[in-house]
Formats: C-alpha cells, sequence, structure tokens
C-alpha cells in the first residue's frame, strides 16, 4: 500500500473564532507559525481548519480538501512544541445537516483516519495538552490507496464538429480542433 499526497495545510491567517488569541504572540514566516502562550489552559483552541465555510459568515474559502467517504487517509503533522508533544489534532465529521457524527483524536505526529460514509464534511481542530510554545509548519494529508492504473482503449480527443461549435468559441475557433 502506497501513500499519495493530496494537499497540506498550512496555517498562515487568522480568522475570527479560529484561533486562540488571548495573551498569545503569534507570528507567521516561511518555517510555519510560531505560536506562543504561557497561560493557556489545556484543552483549548490553537487553531482549526474546515473542509467546508459558509463565505458570507466566515470571509474565507475552506482549507482542507474534499475527502472520499469511506477512504482512509494518513495524516502526518509537522508540528514542533514546548514541551515536546504537548498537543492533539482533533478530526470531527459533519453530516449534511451540520450535525456532528464523530470525532477521532490525534496524539502522535502521524496517524489514519477513516471518512465516515455519511460525513458531508469535516474539520481539524488543534488544541494544546499543556504546550507553551508551537511552530505549526503544516499538516499533511495522503490517501492510502493501492494505485490502480488507469487504461484507456483508445486515447481521448477532444474535438468538436465544426457545426456543434458553440458561439461562446467564435473567437478561438481557429485553435479549437473540428472534424
Amino acid at each position: 500500500m502506497s501513500k499519495h499526497l493530496i494537499h497540506r495545510v498550512t496555517w498562515d491567517q487568522v480568522y475570527g473564532g479560529d484561533a486562540y488569541l488571548y495573551g498569545t504572540s503569534l507570528a507567521f514566516s516561511e518555517d510555519g507559525a510560531v505560536f506562543e502562550n504561557l497561560r493557556m489552559a489545556s484543552g483549548k483552541l490553537i487553531c482549526r481548519f474546515y473542509s467546508a465555510t459558509n463565505y458570507q459568515v466566515k470571509r474565507t474559502s475552506p482549507n482542507l480538501p474534499l475527502l472520499v467517504p469511506g477512504q482512509e487517509y494518513r495524516l502526518e503533522l509537522d508540528i514542533d512544541a514546548e514541551p515536546q508533544g504537548r498537543f492533539f489534532l482533533e478530526v470531527t465529521y459533519f453530516n449534511r445537516q451540520g450535525e456532528q457524527l464523530g470525532f477521532e483524536v490525534l496524539r502522535q505526529p502521524q496517524g489514519t483516519i477513516r471518512y465516515p460514509e455519511a460525513a458531508f464534511s469535516y474539520e481539524f481542530t488543534l488544541k494544546s495538552a499543556g504546550a507553551s510554545r508551537l511552530v505549526v509548519k503544516g499538516i499533511s494529508i495522503y490517501t492510502l490507496e493501492d494505485a490502480q492504473p488507469f487504461k484507456l482503449d483508445k486515447p481521448l480527443e477532444k474535438r468538436y464538429l465544426a457545426e456543434e461549435l458553440p458561439a461562446d468559441l467564435y473567437l478561438v475557433q481557429n485553435l479549437v480542433k473540428t472534424n
């Protein structure tokens, strides 16, 4: 079984309610987001990433890719913490109505999740487990499926019949292949 990178999540902006900012020093650099808070309680949200957002409310696009229901994925967290390992990632699954279906907690820098069949969206919540400083470099999402060769009987040709050429393509008709 091989793994294939499908997305790398980086923390490069802060949106209202998606990060713990009380008493926090937060800096974004090329190495990642540097989060420092000496007085933060355990279990508090550090940052959150979404696979589905309401743009009118959040004014941002989703950070996470769409996942295939029933498929297994590997998550690799590239996060440095002081003290070491004092954070965890909570993966929460939701149905189409926004009701929580369940959640998984990853306490190690690597782990696997299975996206539920009934899930419509999900979110990652990075939480403190007593960390005073974190450098969040990114979270990588890999598929864990065996790659099946894709074979075509004949190569695909993208062509239009001359009489079926859409009117929208009139200006570029010389560039479009026709029979």
